[in-house]
């Protein structure tokens, strides 16, 4: 029995690649004068916020502070964009299962895309973001946080399911013992999952189905 659904955040419950690929390329340009390619982009994806920020930037400033200000100043202009029926789905099945979210993003940012999109963080136990913890995916343990509130819950390693989009999320989970889903909205990481033989969906209404198939979900 399924009763705690985590969720990863960036390109999982939004469309982080699309609308922040077009949020660096202006910057880059507008602030730095130079063009960044979408291959420097995709080597920094997916890191930790502050090491994604300097892989990226650390050329023009090593100033934290200041990238980020210049970095939430553009973002703030692009704003991300829910997938289909991703909210809808966990504010359906909120008095039924725990909800949360585990990233590599920065609760800065994670929390005020939430508040711009009027989503009520009040719909997940936590949202887990790189501020709180010093490993990150693939590590496995990057899950201990968040699930020392589970067992708080009495909820058990394989009464959890972990809902990602990268071969980094289906690594750590599966090291740390949760079930784990893939979502995949594009065909980036398709292969992955079908070559690795591991359960993947196209969408929010086939993630729905496929809990209740393989698991009785309510």
């Amino acid at each position: 029995m399924i009763k705690a659904i985590l969720f990863d955040y960036d390109d999982t419950l939004v469309q982080t690649r699309k609308t922040r690929y077009n949020t660096i390329y202006k910057l880059s340009e507008e602030l730095f004068k130079t063009k960044i390619t979408e291959k420097e982009i995709d080597a920094a994806w997916g890191l930790p916020a502050e090491e994604f920020l300097l892989k990226l930037f650390g050329r023009f400033s090593s100033d934290i502070h200041y990238l980020w200000s210049i970095y939430i100043e553009f973002s703030k202009k692009d704003l991300n964009i829910p997938h289909l029926n991703a909210f809808d789905f966990i504010d359906k099945y909120k008095n039924f299962v725990k909800f949360g979210i585990v990233t590599s993003s920065s609760e800065k940012v994670v929390i005020r895309e939430l508040n711009e999109l009027e989503v009520d963080t009040n719909l997940f136990l936590q949202i887990q973001t790189s501020d709180h913890t010093a490993v990150h995916k693939p590590n496995p343990n990057v899950f201990e946080p968040i699930y020392g509130l589970l067992k708080n819950k009495n909820i058990s390693k394989n009464e959890v399911i972990y809902i990602g989009d990268s071969p980094a999320d289906y690594e750590s989970a599966d090291g740390f013992g949760f079930h784990f889903l893939g979502i995949a909205h594009d065909d980036r990481h398709l292969s992955y999952f079908q070559t690795g033989e591991i359960p993947f969906v196209r969408n929010f209404l086939e993630l729905e189905e496929y809990l209740i198939n393989q698991y009785g979900f309510l």
